[in-house]
């Protein structure tokens, strides 16, 4: 068809038509606004959605003042916006979110045009203003969820980023930090595909690079799970956990964007390991404090009872007949008597043995009463005489602090007996200047100061790694006149630690009365 039939088979489009259709949209208010010589603003014509914004029908609208038609804030915001648009000569377009009688909110977009003449003034000027309610509460809440999003990625502690399989490339899109990780995740996004050579571990780098040919298998909702090592920051190598899950896919099909969140694992894993080694620690302590009661079982307990089976097999090997003469007879009397006397070693040594290895249960008022009874029960039964001396303030320790404060008591005491050859021993807990004092001192023969772990074999370490815990030490000076062992523990670093364990002392705590049970 040529161009010639085309003209002549369509009529051009009249401005009637034109003017037709565009006031008679149902999705806009159309009008035309006169310019008197006063300034004012009439309302030269208009459409039917008109009418919903002004609550008046057309016959009304037409020939009257723009603020005769519509509410007063609206009416204002039109008239100011009208004068612009006279006195630059230029359309103009703005935003009016207003609120309607039940309480919603309204959003209306209105373009205003002057018609401008050769000469003249304007006279009039065409507006359209379109209901964007809908479109407004659209963007608001995508702007609303962009928000949270970012806040939830930069409230959250590990990384969340998006890799992209094709450039082989990541961008980093939450995950908290400061302005110097800001900094590395920038630089690790500049060196794309090169990341992998710059910040992995070189024995992560083959591993990190077949991984990306698993991550394009994927299935959707499929999540992946690999460690690498990366050079942090502070410029060392931590284990990092990343868990990956597709994002999105190419028209092709073909994994496009791989999501991850990583996390820093690497002080888990040193906790992890610090945890290992105490187990390991307290089970070699807890193996070589059964040794210690096995050895001294046997040489000096078993002693005791092998000379008592010695005595009595020497009272039975006597003939009936010898008994009866009475220097026989004394010397029988002094053999049963150096047997009751080696059963009675063994048996006391045997109740102190016991009372170590599990004293009575204390249902005491803390570790007052707990240090006080047990050191009382322990001196009757190891023939000392001890005496106790507890600060008021020690009221206010608490029960985690406590119970390794009663285990090193108990150990002190154990040291005392067995290697002492002490009479009297003095216990004292003391709280003074913000710091814990145990004081264990006794009048025993003392020692040498190098030769301390030697003596005191598996029960000083045990007693150190405790007080080590809460920050504390353990000191032991010997000397011609006794020994003295004092253990401190700041109080200001218990509160830090403990203060969620604490309990009030003025009732027994169930932790303390395990520990006085075992």
């Amino acid at each position: 068809m040529s161009g010639k039939a085309f003209a002549t088979e369509e009529a051009p489009l009249t401005f009637g038509e034109f003017y037709e259709v565009v006031t008679g949209s149902p999705e806009m208010a159309a009008y035309v606004i006169r310019v008197g010589d006063d300034g004012g603003f009439r309302f030269e014509d208009a459409n039917d959605f008109l009418e919903r914004i002004a609550g008046k029908p057309l016959s009304e609208i037409r020939g009257a003042r723009v603020e005769d038609c519509l509410p007063p804030d609206i009416a204002d915001c039109l008239t100011n916006n009208l004068r612009r648009c006279v006195e630059t000569g230029r359309p103009l377009s703005y935003h009016r979110t207003i609120e309607a009688p039940d309480g919603s909110h309204l959003s209306f977009k209105t373009s205003l045009s002057p018609v401008v003449r050769h000469s003249g003034p304007v006279k009039f000027v065409i507006g359209f203003t379109r209901d964007v309610t809908h479109e407004t509460i659209l963007i608001e809440n995508a702007q609303h969820n962009a928000a949270m999003l970012r806040t939830l990625g930069m409230a959250l502690p590990s990384s969340i980023y998006l890799l992209d399989l094709d450039t082989k490339s990541i961008s980093f899109i939450g995950g908290s930090g400061d302005h110097i990780r800001e900094d590395w995740r920038r630089k690790a996004e500049e060196a794309g595909s090169d990341a992998v050579d710059q910040y992995f571990h070189p024995e992560d780098r083959p591993r990190a690079r077949a991984h990306w040919g698993d991550l394009a298998a994927l299935d959707d909702g499929e999540v992946s799970m690999i460690s690498y090592r990366i050079l942090s920051v502070e410029g060392e190598y931590r284990r990092f956990e990343n868990r990956e899950t597709v994002f999105s896919r190419n028209t092709d099909g073909k994994v496009k964007l791989v999501l991850g969140i990583s996390e820093d694992v690497t002080e888990h894993d040193r906790i992890e390991q610090e945890v290992r080694d105490l187990s390991t620690r307290m089970l070699t302590l807890q193996i070589d404090e059964r040794r210690r009661i096995a050895e001294e079982l046997h040489d000096s307990t078993g002693q005791h009872l092998t000379a008592a089976v010695l005595a009595l097999r020497n009272a039975k090997s006597l003939p009936a007949t010898a008994i009866q003469c009475s220097k026989t007879y004394a010397g029988l009397m002094a053999v049963i008597e150096d047997a009751s006397s080696s059963l009675n070693e063994a048996q006391r040594e045997i109740r102190v043995l016991s009372y170590l290895l599990h004293p009575p249960l204390l249902r005491s008022h803390g570790l007052a009463e707990a240090l006080e009874n047990f050191a009382n029960g322990f001196g009757k039964r190891a023939g000392l005489k001890v005496d106790v001396l507890i600060s008021p303030d020690a009221s206010m320790i608490d029960d985690d602090t406590a119970v390794h404060l009663f285990r090193v008591c108990q150990e002190a005491l154990t040291n005392v007996y067995r290697h002492a050859q002490a009479r009297k021993v003095r216990v004292a807990l003391e709280v003074r200047d913000g710091v814990i004092f145990l004081t264990v001192k006794d009048d025993g023969i003392g020692f040498d100061d190098s030769a301390s772990d030697r003596i005191l074999g598996v029960g000083l370490p045990g007693m150190r790694e405790r007080m080590a815990r809460l920050g504390g030490s353990v000191v032991i000076t010997g000397d011609p006149g006794g020994t003295t062992l004092i253990a401190r523990i700041p109080t200001g670093m218990q509160v830090g630690l403990h203060i969620h364990e604490a309990l009030p002392l003025g009732r027994t705590s169930p932790m303390l009365r395990a520990a006085s049970s075992h």
